[in-house]
Parts: structure tokens; sequence; C-alpha cells
């Protein structure tokens, strides 16, 4: 199936700044679409829209704090008077926590709920008031496994994309009807700084990269308009991780 032209698109993306967010933001710069890169360190997007600008790509530098909604307000509206229109927004800032629950901290819940699931939910209400004025548009919503599965020793994070799931499929049934596509990005174990928190003897080496998320990713937002792929499942070669 052929790609589906996205040259002189317009698209935000969230945790931007390394990991998946930073390898959704390169393919989709590739294939022409002008992105606003938003994450909180200043200094990293510059390192990416560096990268993007070097080989011909048009990148914005927003820094942004997720967990703040005016500054995600703030991105939206820095966007648009930019560009004019946002055609396509990923959502990619995250974090992880593990450790037994009864050993886990409030805190440590409160901030995967704000981060994995309330920020989701405020980019995604903010750029769908300007998608629905425009009727079109594409949302993509990196979750993980963990959001569909229950994974021992990760009670903060598995709630929150468990929520972050649900969540994305009612955006999906409430938009679909006015031109919007809503995406689910469900990826097994990939190779990024989240796992660097999680202990245990794991061979990352054999995790899918961000490269290959980010690539399937911009497949799925290239088909064609009248295809609306709801959720992705992208495993490694020997399953989860």
């Amino acid at each position: 199936m052929a790609r589906h032209d996205l040259n002189g698109r317009t698209a935000i993306v969230t945790g931007a700044g390394s990991g998946l967010g930073r390898a959704t933001a390169l393919a989709l710069a590739a294939a022409g679409v002008r992105v606003a890169l938003a994450a909180r360190t200043k200094s990293a997007l510059e390192t990416v829209a560096n990268d993007i600008r070097a080989v011909g790509g048009t990148a914005l530098v927003i820094p942004t704090d997720v967990g703040e909604e005016d500054q995600i307000v703030r991105l939206v509206d820095h966007t648009h008077q930019e560009w004019s229109r946002i055609d396509i927004l990923v959502t990619s800032a995250g974090g992880a926590s593990f450790g037994p629950l009864v050993e886990s901290s409030t805190a440590d819940w409160d901030s995967m709920m704000n981060t994995n699931l309330r920020a989701t939910y405020l980019c995604a209400k903010h750029t769908l008031k300007v998608m629905l004025a425009q009727r079109s548009g594409h949302i993509l919503n990196i979750l993980s496994l963990a959001s569909q599965t229950a994974l021992p020793g990760s009670a903060a994070y598995t709630a929150s994309k468990f929520g972050a799931l649900g969540l994305t499929r009612v955006m999906a049934a409430e938009v679909r009807s006015q031109g919007i596509k809503v995406t689910a990005v469900i990826p097994g174990a990939v190779n990024t700084p989240l796992w660097d928190k999680s202990g245990g003897d794991l061979d990352r080496t054999k995790m899918l990269t961000p490269g290959d998320v980010g690539d399937a990713m911009l497949d799925v937002i290239a088909q064609p308009p009248g295809i609306y792929t709801d959720e992705i499942s992208l495993m490694p070669p020997l399953g989860i991780l």
C-alpha cells in the first residue's frame, strides 16, 4: 500500500527530546512534516531540531512541561499561530516507576497519573479544539503493553496506561465521525531510558528500537484517509521483552 503524501503537514510531538518522541519526530520530518518539538529540556529539543534542519526539515522548539495545563495551551496556541493548522499530535511524554505495590509512594503514584494519563488527556483536549475546527487530524497516543496486561512491580505505571487506553478509545469513538483519527500505539519493550531505573538483568539488545516504532507510526499516519487504525501493537522478535 502506497503511503499518503505527508509533505507540508504539521505535527506536535511531546517527549520529543529523547526515545520514542525523538524517533517519531525524526521520522515525521523525513517525510516532510513540519514538527513542533515539546519536552522540558530545551537543549535536548535543540539537538533534535538541529538534526531535522540538517537534512532540510522544519522544526519548532517549544519547551513544555506537560504536567502544567497552561504550558500545554501555550504549546498548542504557538504551533497553531506558526502554521495555521495542526494535523498530527503524538503524545510520547511519559515515565515509569517500578517496585512492589506496598513499597510504592503516593508521590510516585501521583507522578505516573499526571505524566501518563492527565497529560495525555490535556494534550488531546486542547489539540482537538483545533482539529475539530479543521474537521481533520490524527492523534497517536503512545502507550505500552502495560495498558493491556498487568505487570507485577509496576502498579502505578500499569494503572496509568490502562487509563490512557480507555481515554484513547473514548476519544476515537467521539471524533471519528468528524474526520479525526485516533490511534493507540501499544509497543512491547523498547530500548529507551525508561528502563534505566527498572533494575533486573534485561537484555535490552532484544528490545525494539525507538526507530522501529517511529517508522511503524509513520506508516499508520501515512495511510489513506479512508483507513482508520484504532490500535496497533508492536512486538520485539522474542515477545514482550
